[in-house]
């Protein structure tokens, strides 16, 4: 499987998504346009959820509006949703559910099988002895999908993940401001298994772009730490996204970065960051030193309505 350095994700096609998005959700043949233009300048890989509001069923059209036949080098990424369980459910309850929406993501999606299926919901893992990974090889022996992973927010996830060797796909969150997964060899036993690893949340969504003093009160122990990355972007003349973005691809384990966009010139620039120089040593050592202590409760946009 060829996938492009950059994965288009499609969260911001179908919600407003972002805690710095301004511009909201595009309408439909812009986001139409908006995959086109990243297929046709190398972007091969493409990123949804059927949480994503109606991302799924856009690139189903787009799909169909371009294309004769499925071109075997676009990749689609989805995702399974948390389950909705109770005691009663047994091996063919939970098969049944989670086959009937992988069939309904295949209509929206307009394909006769899912490249890469994500794990959405990773404590699912934890349900009945691993039963979400029965399910899902027997629907890989169907034929439904192609390859079955997971998407993580810590390393307990991880450490569950790696107890079945079904899992070959994985989506981290990492970024300048989070580096757990670096700093405790994570990252690199992940490679060291042959994982695929996906890359997402490089700018924290968006929280690297707020206005300072527009900062969410819950928020507001993240001020500090985002004048010392502006800081670092000033002192070494460095655009903020420019950092980010190369923060990322720097890492050699990191095979494409998932990056989300609502607006043309967004996607013209990331295109443009991702060929950049790499950052010099000096760079990097600073994120590094400055960067290490990181509160769990800016890192992990899942826990910023609990602060």
């Amino acid at each position: 499987m060829k996938i492009s350095k950059l994965t288009l994700g499609t969260a911001q096609l179908g919600l407003n998504y972002g805690i710095s998005n301004i511009n909201g959700k595009p309408d439909f043949n812009y986001s139409l346009n908006l995959l086109k233009y990243a297929w046709k300048n190398g972007i091969n890989t493409f990123d949804t959820a059927p949480t994503y509001g109606n991302s799924e069923k856009i690139i189903g059209d787009f799909i169909v509006s371009n294309f004769k036949s499925i071109p075997k080098n676009l990749t689609i990424i989805t995702k399974l949703s948390a389950l909705q369980i109770n005691n009663k459910m047994n091996f063919d309850d939970f098969l049944t559910n989670i086959k009937n929406t992988i069939i309904q993501t295949l209509r929206n999606l307009k394909i006769k099988k899912i490249p890469i299926y994500l794990i959405h919901h990773a404590p699912d893992l934890y349900l009945k002895n691993g039963i979400i990974i029965k399910c899902l090889s027997q629907l890989k022996n169907e034929g439904l999908i192609d390859r079955i992973g997971i998407s993580i927010y810590n390393q307990e996830e991880i450490i569950e993940a790696f107890k079945y060797k079904e899992l070959d796909v994985i989506q981290i969150p990492i970024n300048i401001f989070d580096h757990r997964l670096i700093h405790n060899k994570i990252l690199k036993k992940l490679k060291e298994k042959n994982y695929l690893i996906f890359a997402r949340s490089i700018f924290l969504q968006g929280l690297f772009f707020i206005d300072l003093e527009c900062l969410p009160k819950n928020l507001e122990i993240a001020k500090n730490y985002l004048l010392k990355l502006r800081n670092i972007c000033k002192d070494y003349k460095i655009e903020l996204d420019k950092l980010a973005l190369l923060f990322v691809r720097e890492l050699p384990e990191i095979d494409s970065i998932v990056i989300g966009v609502e607006r043309l010139e967004q996607l013209k620039r990331n295109l443009i960051l991702i060929e950049e120089k790499p950052l010099r040593h000096n760079i990097l050592n600073r994120i590094f030193l400055e960067f290490s202590d990181v509160p769990e409760l800016i890192i992990n946009p899942s826990l910023w309505k609990t602060i």
